[in-house]
């Protein structure tokens, strides 16, 4: 059994051969004892572990985090960088779009840690911590949003149809399953109109998120549509940001799902399945997931979601696949090799029973992640479940 058919059994709660093992690895480093130079070189790498990997195909312009807004035809934007000065302890980043219904302005505090130099992205997670002024303020900001939204280039088309046969083509070559995406929704809102303004809409005005919303899905479904028509095996969709912390039930209901529910029937009616990454806040929705139809949930984390095991088993666990069971960033760095092991052990025992079931560490391999930590985790991975042959 090869990875692809190994992960899209776990997805369909069919038999394997195994359990699966995914290491989500973004960046090489010292402390991973290989590198690559791109993701086939990391796949390769990966697969002569025993561990299962995935191919990932973004749409043009880059993923939502990645999103390269200055590249849309007809885009003219403008960006200055003003000095500290009282006020401000910080430089500021002053960036304008012009659109045929008016400009657009973000700014930001440009601290040590900017990571952009003299540019701001249109989404991203630095943008929230550090704006004095988000894109979107009012209904005439969500007309003018449309703009930066719009379709891609020819060149920027041709070359994502030459990186989809080429990603096509690598994944058959490996036996591994092709990723599209990540989506999003709920992030996409945050990134753009703050953290505190949803909030606060959610009570007061959640007419202006619906319509916010509606713009993001129209982009956002047309992506689909261009990932899906390259033959992806799972569209993926990052919600970290879509968690009962940054949204009540209600509003989850009345302004999220009906518009997850459009890039779910997208995906399902092209034969692929949906991932759903959120890693916090997700069990108050499990009901609207099982309701959504997701097929994947990526984030089942027992140490910073608090998670019982036992519960989203016995409540979720025949109806979707679950991903993780076992934590990254504080088990793997905090924690000794017997607790790792028993953790391990324990995540198997309580969610693989009957299948859909991907072990992963949430949310992924980071570059300080000790190698000797991941090492205990996949022995103790193989271990378990060749003694459960």
């Amino acid at each position: 059994m090869n990875s692809k058919t190994r992960v899209l059994n776990a997805l369909n709660h069919k038999p394997t051969d195994h359990i699966p093992l995914r290491l989500l690895m973004m960046y090489s480093s010292s402390n991973i004892p290989f590198s690559w130079e791109n993701q086939v070189e990391r796949v390769e790498k990966v697969l002569e572990l025993g561990i299962d990997d995935v191919l990932w195909l973004e749409p043009p312009l880059g993923y939502v985090e990645a999103y390269n807004a200055d590249l849309v035809p007809g885009v003219k934007s403008s960006v200055r960088v003003l000095p500290a000065g009282k006020e401000d302890v910080y430089p500021v980043i002053i960036k304008e779009y012009d659109t045929p219904e008016g400009n657009l302005r973000q700014v930001v505090k440009k601290t040590e840690d900017w990571p952009y130099g003299d540019d701001i992205f249109l989404f991203s997670d630095f943008n929230v911590s550090r704006s004095k002024e988000y894109i979107i303020k009012d209904r005439k900001d969500i007309s003018r949003l449309k703009y930066l939204l719009n379709n891609p280039g020819k060149n920027e088309m041709e070359k994502f149809k030459r990186t989809a046969a080429y990603l096509r083509e690598q994944a058959e070559r490996l036996g591994v399953a092709l990723e599209g995406g990540w989506s999003a929704l709920g992030d996409v809102a945050i990134w753009l109109y703050g953290m505190e303004n949803v909030l606060v809409a959610q009570m007061e005005d959640p007419e202006f998120l619906e319509e916010l919303l509606d713009v993001i899905l129209e982009w956002e479904l047309k992506r689909t549509d261009m990932l899906l028509n390259e033959g992806i095996d799972i569209m993926v969709h990052m919600a970290w940001y879509e968690g009962v912390d940054f949204w009540k039930p209600e509003s989850y209901r009345r302004i999220l799902k009906p518009r997850l529910k459009k890039l779910i029937e997208k995906t399902h009616k092209m034969g692929a399945k949906f991932r759903y990454i959120i890693t916090k806040g997700w069990v108050q929705f499990m009901n609207d997931i099982i309701d959504l139809g997701i097929d994947c949930i990526a984030g089942v984390d027992p140490i910073q979601d608090k998670l019982d095991l036992c519960e989203v088993k016995a409540k979720i666990g025949d109806k979707i696949c679950l991903m993780g069971g076992v934590n990254s960033a504080v088990m793997l760095n905090q924690w000794n090799d017997d607790e790792i092991r028993n953790a391990v052990k324990e995540a198997i025992e309580i969610l693989s029973p009957g299948g859909g079931f991907i072990l992963y560490p949430v949310d992924q391999i980071f570059t300080d992640t000790p190698w000797n930590k991941v090492q205990v985790l996949i022995d103790e991975w193989k271990k378990t479940w060749n003694e459960k042959k």
